[in-house]
């Protein structure tokens, strides 16, 4: 009697100490920093190929994407449907930019960050500090039952991101990008999506592809030309890049400088101001655009963040 009431009292443990921690996995499971390491691992751990559609301003552009996973190494291809033709593919860490009506070149990176941010790639802890991450209720985004996600700033003084989530693969399907009334500036959604055991044949078909010249690592700090400089950054953000070059298509000397918190990014320009230049200009969208002048200096600020900051940024540049 007192042997089976032994052997009851442990079994009624065991059960107790798996119900405990299949609670502790389910809450795991519905944690919004859960959903989103689950998206960025499927981001980069899945076969797929897929459609989708890329709005920003007045501009609607569909892609086919493509991503193989494996030994030796990953590939992603990103095709822009209309206009010119204008590929992206990854082999490993380098990307190459193919374009009909530019030259082509090569990358240093971890993606093809054209239309998502690489922090879609990575951890949330990588961005914890400056956002945080809230779970909403489900939806049925591609004929597919999706968790809604929030990606939210923790101060305000950048965008915010929705982002639906496929419960079934943890795949990325729509992508919404919000300003600081909560307006969509930017969004994509998949229209199809098909995950594969296998890789993609077209990515076998450019697995021997001869890849361009790969350009210089542009993340060197090199000394800048002018004697101003920006002297304020949003919290969180941290300088990646400054250097001083010239235009291209005007010979214009400049010095550039490329500020990151780890999910979006905003550049500073600053010329030396000459008649033609327009000053005062400033455009809201997902691309922010702010002109203002400083002496005989031009000084530009583009990036995602809002407009009201781009100004900050451009006044404390002294």
């Amino acid at each position: 009697m007192i042997t089976r009431l032994y052997q009851s009292l442990i079994a009624a443990a065991a059960v107790l100490f798996l119900s405990a921690a299949s609670a502790q996995e389910t809450q795991k499971e519905i944690d919004g920093e859960g959903w989103f390491d689950r998206m960025s691992k499927a981001l980069t751990s899945l076969n797929f190929e897929a459609s989708l559609v890329h709005v920003h301003g007045d501009q609607i552009e569909p892609y086919q994407w493509f991503q193989a996973v494996g030994e030796p190494q990953s590939q992603e291809l990103l095709i822009r449907m209309n206009g010119p033709d204008f590929r992206i593919l990854r082999v490993g860490n380098r990307v190459a930019h193919f374009h009909t009506s530019a030259s082509n070149f090569s990358l240093i990176a971890d993606s093809v960050s054209t239309i998502l941010p690489v922090a879609f790639t990575e951890p949330f802890a990588n961005i914890k500090d400056t956002y945080q991450v809230t779970i909403g209720g489900g939806a049925r985004v591609l004929g597919r039952n999706a968790q809604h996600l929030r990606i939210i700033s923790r101060d305000n003084q950048r965008y915010s991101y929705s982002l639906w989530v496929d419960r079934s693969s943890g795949m990325l399907l729509k992508m919404m990008m919000h300003d600081q009334r909560g307006e969509i500036v930017e969004q994509m959604q998949l229209t199809s999506l098909s995950i594969r055991e296998e890789a993609p044949g077209v990515l076998k078909e450019v697995s021997d592809l001869e890849m361009p010249p790969l350009l210089s690592d542009l993340r060197i700090l090199n000394k800048p030309g002018f004697p101003v400089k920006p002297g304020w950054q949003p919290q969180g953000f941290e300088l990646i890049t400054k250097q001083s070059h010239n235009l291209v298509a005007e010979s214009t000397l400049v010095d550039y400088y490329l500020f990151s918190d780890g999910l979006t990014e905003y550049s500073i320009y600053i010329a030396r101001l000459t008649d033609d230049m327009e000053t005062d200009v400033a455009l809201s969208s997902s691309q922010t655009l702010f002109t203002m002048r400083y002496n005989d200096y031009l000084i530009t600020v583009v990036g995602q963040v809002p407009l009201s900051i781009a100004q900050r940024i451009a006044q404390e540049v002294r």
